[in-house]
């Protein structure tokens, strides 16, 4: 069910709905899922953890200050909870990918899903989510230098199995 179609099924109860939510909804709604499938490489579980996201901001939506951050770090911890959840052999098996979808974009999830969990949060945090550091870091519980440190050593271990380190 595409997006503004879960929308219209609660179309009549605007009071559970703030409009700036809808609005925050439909405009990080892609990028949400895309930040959810790199980290899961499962579209349907990257839904549900966006869908889980906002509700959960919808409950804290007057008390949330930056309510798209909110939103971010949300979908991050969702994806965390997910993977933790995984055992190790479900963690590394992943939707197919479209017919369309280019060779360089599926190499890249290949090799996102065979980093540790979280040097490739790290990535796609900073890379697909547009997160900072901070918030990564925050995200994680662990310090910023330990962001940069998961990062590098993520992006070190891609380029080498591309052949470029």
């Amino acid at each position: 069910m595409a997006h503004d179609a879960r929308l219209e099924l609660v179309k009549d109860v605007a009071t559970m709905w703030p409009p700036d939510l809808v609005d925050l909804y439909r405009a990080e709604y892609a990028s949400l899922v895309r930040f959810a499938y790199g980290m899961l490489g499962r579209r349907a579980e990257a839904e549900e953890v966006v869908q889980d996201a906002v509700l959960h901001l919808r409950d804290h939506w007057h008390t949330a200050r930056n309510p798209a951050a909110y939103l971010r770090r949300s979908v991050a911890n969702g994806c965390i909870s997910g993977l933790r959840r995984r055992g190790t052999a479900e963690r590394f098996a992943a939707d197919p990918p479209p017919p369309d979808a280019p060779d360089r974009l599926v190499e890249l999830r290949d090799l996102l899903l065979q980093l540790p969990d979280r040097q490739r949060a790290a990535i796609v945090m900073r890379h697909l989510g547009g997160m900072d550091d901070v918030d990564i870091a925050h995200t994680l519980g662990v310090r910023r230098a330990t962001v940069r440190s998961l990062v590098a050593r993520g992006l070190a271990s891609m380029q080498k199995e591309l052949g470029h380190g």
